[in-house]
Formats: structure tokens, sequence, C-alpha cells
């Protein structure tokens, strides 16, 4: 085959996007929708507007991006308890493309990544095209979601290179506890490992909490993004945050550099505009959390006192958990009656690794009443 191993053997649709194909129409609710874009918020009409302010046609590239964006950035995230450089700050297109320069710079072809699970499937395709492996390691299925760190410790090999923590975790939206933290960071200095903390919905955490930097003492990288900050996807832009030991931050700047450098992929436009951008993000983010409030609170009122359905409990993040505790229930046989017989569109768990048990994940970015509408007829589904 002229094709590389990179990229799957099989490309056909699942039954679950199959199904879809067949039934999208005017009724039809999509309770995984992702795109606050498509969700009914408040954009400013001006928003955009340096956008094309004359530098942004000037092209003078930089392949950390441009000096002004990054203390621009910088000041943002330093009012937001970070305390960061902009010379330790590295921007890029969007968060995967974030990962791909880490796992360049971190990991040749056949070594390992630790990545948690429940997680978001993203990672592991990512890892895979860059000739990676993904070594799961879990959490247990409790309140909070603590780590299990004895089967963390035993997952580590000599080819691992680094351990990936989602903070708050994309789908079960729980946020590391203080134990757990320090309990990776121990691991990454013992084992000589890179610390990767995905933070792209640390905006969104249901109870305001103080954001810890990593331990000084670990090379460590924090992702963040304008997709999910100011619910503007389409802006791609986002960026790395790197701390760690003075000796290894030098030499890990100048080779992040070489890699950026090579794709420039970052626009001018976006980072001349980015200013105005940032100045918006307490509004969207205000306007998202009252809206996954609610929408959260939909839930736990229709399935309040049931025996069959529980509404898993989140710290944080705009999607919400649901458990069908009914002996022999299949997620996947649920997704695909959800949508053929009742025109709601829902994710199984195993999306997401969750493995065991019959777990649904739904969007809670949609609008209130379309929210609503959608879970009423997952309830008459479930019940």
């Amino acid at each position: 085959m002229i094709f590389s191993s990179r990229t799957p053997d099989d490309l056909s649709p699942n039954p679950i996007a199959r199904a879809l194909e067949q039934v999208r129409g005017t009724d039809f609710i999509d309770l995984t929708e992702s795109n606050p874009t498509r969700c009914g918020f408040t954009y400013p009409a001006d928003l955009l507007s340096d956008l094309s302010h004359p530098e942004a046609l000037r092209y003078d590239p930089h392949a950390l991006g441009s000096l002004s964006a990054r203390r621009t950035l910088a000041d943002y995230l330093n009012i937001r308890g970070h305390q960061i450089d902009p010379e330790n700050l590295v921007l890029t297109a969007s968060t995967s493309e974030a990962y791909s320069y880490l796992f360049k710079l971190l990991g040749d072809p056949g070594d390992a990544f630790l990545a948690p699970t429940p997680g978001y499937p993203l990672l592991d395709h990512l890892l895979h095209l860059e000739a990676l492996e993904l070594i799961p390691y879990p959490a247990h299925p409790l309140p909070g979601w603590p780590l299990d760190l004895p089967a963390l410790k035993l997952a580590v090999t000599h080819r691992t290179k680094g351990v990936i923590v989602v903070d708050p975790n994309n789908p079960t939206g729980a946020t590391l506890s203080g134990a757990d933290r320090q309990a990776l960071w121990s691991l990454c200095e013992e084992r000589n490992l890179a610390y990767i903390i995905d933070e792209v919905f640390s905006d969104y955490l249901y109870e305001p909490a103080t954001k810890q930097a990593p331990s000084p003492s670990i090379l460590s990288f924090r992702l963040g993004g304008l997709s999910k900050s100011l619910g503007l996807p389409q802006l791609k832009l986002s960026w790395i945050e790197l701390s760690g030991p003075e000796r290894q931050l030098a030499e890990c700047r100048n080779r992040l550099e070489l890699i950026a450098d090579t794709y420039l992929s970052v626009n001018t436009p976006v980072q001349v505009g980015l200013e105005k951008l940032l100045a918006f993000a307490p509004n969207i983010q205000k306007q998202i959390l009252d809206r996954i409030f609610k929408n959260h609170r939909v839930l736990e009122s229709l399935f309040a006192g049931s025996e069959n359905v529980k509404v898993w409990p989140t710290q944080g993040g705009w999607y919400a958990l649901l458990e069908v505790l009914s002996e022999g229930a299949n997620a996947e046989t649920l997704a695909l009656e959800a949508i053929q017989k009742h025109q709601v569109n829902i994710q199984p768990g195993g999306f997401y690794d969750l493995a065991e048990g019959c777990f649904l994940v739904v969007s809670l970015l949609p609008q209130l009443e379309i929210f609503r509408t959608g879970a009423n007829r997952l309830k008459k589904l479930l019940n």
C-alpha cells in the first residue's frame, strides 16, 4: 500500500455517523454540539474589527509568535493567576498543533505518552500521526474521578516521555485533586518525564479555583486557546506556557522555535487583534457559564429520583455525563435509538474510553429551550 500506517486502514463512517446521515432535519436536536458560534451566544458586531488593522497587511513572521502578542497574552494570563514571562510563551494555531509541536520536541517514533482515560479521542489520533503510542492511565469512577496512581506508575516504561493531563477533564469535568497533582509531579521528577497539562476548559469551572502552576523542578507545558476561552474556534490561536529548570528551558525554547519556524502557522491578523479579543473574554465566559449551569440543572431536575439514570456531578467544562443503570443497557445501542426514534443526538461513553458501565455524554452548550426539549426526548428514551 502506498499510504502510511499513521492513518487508519478503514475510513468508513461508524454506525452512529451513518444513522445521522439518514435523519437530520428541522426537528433534529444535536446534544453533542460543541461549537459555541452555533449556540446563540452574543458577540459584539465589531469584535473582529482589529483583524483588518493595517498592521495585519504586513507579514513579519516570528516563529514563537510576535512579541507584542505574547506580551498581551502574558498580561491576560497573569491576571488569572499565572506567572508567565512572554519569552516562555509559544503561540500556535490550535491546541492540536501545540500537542504536535510537543510530540515532535519530546518523542521519537515508538516512544509513548501517558494520557488519561476516560479522555478525549483526539489525543490518540495526534499521537498516532507522530508515530507515537498512547498509554492510558485510569481514573476511578467515583466522585471527582481520582487517579489510579498504582496503575499509573506501572504504566511507565523506558519509552515513556511524558504525562498528559486534561484539567478539567473531557468529558468527566473532573479536576485533579491536590494529592493527585503532587503525585504526578513527583512521578515526573523521579522518572524524568515531561508534564503536559491541557487547560482549555479551565475558564469554565463550577466553583472558582486557584490555578496551580506546575512544580518548577519538572519540564512543564500548559496549553490553552481562544477556541474555548473566547468561544471562537475559527480564530485559530492557542498557546503553550513553558516552565521548568532554567538549564532545560533555554534549549526547550530553541528547539520549539525551530519546530515552529518550520510551519509558521499562526496568522498575523489574530495576533494584531489579540488585545481587543481578550478584553471580550469575561463577557463570553459569563454567557457560557450561565448556559452550562442552567442546562446542567435541567438534567438534574429531569432525572431527580430516577432509579435508571444517574447525572454525574461535574467540576468544570461544558459536557455532562449520564450513567444508565438499567441492567444490560448498551450506550451505543441507546445512542442509535436516540437518533433513529427520538431525533436527538448524544454520544456513547465508549467514544471517550468509558468502557465499564453505560455512560452517555451530552453537551451543555445548546440554547436552553432547545436543550430542554432534547433532554425530555432523552428522558423518554431512558425511562
